[in-house]
């Protein structure tokens, strides 16, 4: 059974290579860690490792507390895509496709998260995630202001 994926838009004032930078290189600056992280109180930062192959690494102060993800296409500054599996088992990992396009002297970033089926509790996570994802992203549009 095929479940339809999450998809969002916002739209940050910032060129298409500062919104994926922000986006990717300063993860660490707008991710809601407290409210969205595996380690909850444990977690000091998250990195998302640039490259096809680069992790998503959530760390605490003696070092990663665990994995979300791995990069599997990078296209600066137009998209990127990784596996998503914060704190659970990588076989049951979703996908999740980035794409940055310039809109007069903005940028829309549009996040589509697909893979559902993969995971026993897929309608339910894709509909905690669908409301999870506009909280998160509203961090990452009020840190391009």
């Amino acid at each position: 059974m095929s479940i339809a994926p999450v998809v969002k838009r916002v739209v940050v004032k910032a060129t298409p290579e500062r919104a994926f930078e922000l986006f990717t290189a300063k993860l660490a600056d707008w991710w809601p860690l407290a409210t969205h992280s595996i380690g909850a109180a444990k977690a000091t930062g998250v990195e998302l490792e640039g490259a096809v192959g680069g992790r998503i690494v959530e760390y605490g102060e003696d070092g990663p507390l665990g994995y979300w993800g791995t990069v599997s296409d990078w296209d600066p500054p137009k998209s990127l895509s990784f596996t998503w599996h914060p704190g659970t088992d990588p076989k049951q990992a979703g996908s999740v496709t980035v794409s940055f396009k310039p809109v007069d002297d903005c940028t829309e970033v549009e996040l589509v998260h697909t893979g559902w089926e993969r995971r026993p509790d897929g309608a339910d996570a894709r509909e905690s995630y669908n409301t999870g994802w506009d909280y998160v992203l509203d961090f990452y549009v009020t840190s391009s202001r």
